[in-house]
């Protein structure tokens, strides 16, 4: 009996120490999995969290991105309107311009005239006196030179000056006779004729004189003292930039005649959007245009240098 006693004792110990070693080893068990899980639940939280920021980051990134393009596109569009603004501005904007000829017989009138507070041009005669003098003066002053190329007016009786071109001359002669006159003023820009009628009207004739005038980058101004000119229509058909007078101002002296065709010019530059004068040294003539730069401004015209109305 004791020996069935102590075989019975000693299985209940074993059971024990079994339960106690299969408890243990499911409590390590589950201390490792809960440790598992809990490190991939908070690996997964740390991803989960820097995902997040990444996309907090991205996304902050793109509101940047987007709020610089439309602050770009805002500017670029403000740029765009205020440019179209002042092109509306600008071509809105009368202009007229004005040529002094017969430049070269005086030394004080060429002064004068130069220091006007408006831009004018000079057209200086070749072989006078002062012709260098006052080309010299335009130059130092920023004045655009025409050479004031003499022409054979219609009318036999008048002397259109020394250098003129003759309709009795042949090619060679009206090219050395043109060549000789351009070299004889300097920092020429230009060329208008000086009387000319005859001239004017004869196509071959001006398509010589202006085939020179393109060899050297010339511009031509037709100062119409005919109304059968072709300079101005044959300058733009073989590419060279071109205008043409819309009003004489002074071929009366008098005061009134001049004011009057001042107001012309001004009506004409309102209509059409520009216009060009031609006047001369004379005291009345500068008398009225310094009259005319303040009637022209206070019509929103504004007198601009010959070059802004080449064609």
């Amino acid at each position: 009996m004791s020996q069935k006693f102590w075989n019975y004792g000693y299985s209940i110990l074993l059971s024990i120490i079994l339960l106690l070693l299969i408890g243990i080893f499911i409590t390590w068990n589950g201390n490792e999995y809960q440790n598992e899980s809990s490190t991939i639940t908070n690996n997964k939280s740390v991803e989960e969290s820097i995902l997040v920021k990444d996309e907090q980051v991205v996304e902050k990134e793109r509101i940047i991105f987007l709020y610089d393009l439309i602050e770009q596109k805002n500017k670029e569009l403000q740029l765009f309107n205020q440019y179209v603004e002042e092109r509306k501005k600008e071509e809105g904007k009368v202009k007229v311009a004005i040529i002094i000829d017969d430049m070269g017989y005086q030394k004080e009138m060429a002064d004068l005239i130069m220091n006007l507070n408006f831009p004018v041009t000079v057209s200086v005669l070749p072989f006078l006196p002062y012709s260098q003098y006052v080309a010299q003066l335009a130059k130092e002053k920023g004045i655009t030179v025409l050479l004031h190329l003499p022409m054979e007016p219609h009318n036999s009786n008048v002397e259109p000056g020394r250098g003129a071109i003759f309709s009795t001359m042949r090619e060679q002669e009206i090219r050395n006779k043109f060549l000789a006159d351009w070299l004889d003023i300097p920092y020429i820009s230009g060329v208008n004729n000086h009387m000319g009628s005859k001239i004017t009207e004869n196509r071959d004739i001006m398509k010589i004189i202006l085939s020179e005038i393109k060899e050297k980058n010339l511009f031509f101004i037709d100062s119409m003292t005919s109304p059968d000119s072709v300079g101005y229509q044959l300058s733009k058909e073989m590419g060279i930039k071109t205008a043409q007078r819309t009003v004489f101002l002074d071929n009366e002296q008098d005061v009134d005649y001049i004011r009057n065709q001042i107001k012309i010019l001004k009506e004409y530059a309102l209509k059409y959007g520009s216009a060009i004068a031609i006047g001369h040294p004379y005291c009345n003539t500068i008398d009225m245009l310094i009259e005319a730069d303040l009637i022209l401004q206070s019509e929103g015209i504004e007198i601009v240098p010959l070059k802004e109305l080449l064609e």
